[in-house]
């Protein structure tokens, strides 16, 4: 016999199985966000049913979702670049919640930031919030044309670019440090932490568009399922 050939290998014409479609196997869950945000369920997700020793809610643990600001709050629908990021922490039932889990701009709109003529300033830090979660922060600035100013650029020299970036971090590390998740979120949301920086660095040099561009979690407390159930039970506030 040819080696290779084996004959007990050879299957039958005709003996094709039936795929089912792979979502036919699968069940949808409702994605909830703290009361942070207006829009309390954004989303569905599907995972696969219940089969055997495999659990559908192992499954969804962990999982992280990126959604824009604009769908996350009403009044907020110009802030479609920014995007949130959540993760899912405990399942009941059909529905999962979820907690803060980091933030990012879009790469368009960082595009739109940058011009010819002008400074480029940044700055991160790595701090904890007063609950325990180790977060990176990374800030973005530009410099600014002064209102009676006639020379078309507007650089800013190494040594006010240097203090610039201390106090860009010295900012960013006092609002971590006395802030818990939900309130650091909260301030994220409303941009303050960048229009603070935007007022403290205009004694050294003026500054425009000065954003929190991205946060990263890095280490989390243990988990406790009260305090993830208390972002869900206040209201969101009147803004």
């Amino acid at each position: 016999m040819t080696a290779g050939k084996n004959p007990r290998n050879f299957k039958k014409k005709g003996t094709k199985k039936k795929l089912a479609h792979a979502f036919m196997r699968k069940e949808w869950y409702n994605v909830h966000v703290p009361s942070v945000f207006d829009n309390r369920v954004p989303t569905l997700t599907p995972v696969n049913k219940t089969a055997g020793q495999k659990n559908s809610a192992d499954s969804l643990r962990g999982r992280v979702f990126e959604i824009n600001l604009a769908d996350l709050n009403k009044d907020q629908q110009d802030m479609s670049w920014r995007k949130m990021k959540v993760q899912v922490e405990e399942v009941k039932g059909m529905d999962c919640y979820t907690q803060f889990y980091g933030m990012d701009i879009t790469r368009d709109k960082l595009c739109t930031l940058v011009k010819k003529w002008h400074n480029l300033v940044e700055a991160f830090v790595q701090c904890k919030t007063s609950d325990g979660f180790l977060l990176r922060m990374f800030c973005i600035g530009f410099t600014r044309r002064r209102s009676n100013q006639v020379k078309a650029t507007c650089y800013a020299k190494s040594a006010k670019r240097k203090q610039i970036r201390q106090k860009m971090m010295e900012c960013m590390i006092a609002e971590v440090q006395k802030s818990t998740l939900k309130d650091l979120t909260k301030k994220l949301v409303q941009e303050s932490i960048g229009k603070q920086i935007e007022q403290e660095t205009g004694k050294i040099f003026p500054l425009q568009n000065v954003i929190i561009r991205k946060v990263k979690i890095l280490k989390k407390p243990k988990f406790d399922l009260t305090k993830l159930m208390e972002l869900y039970q206040e209201k969101p506030e009147a803004k």
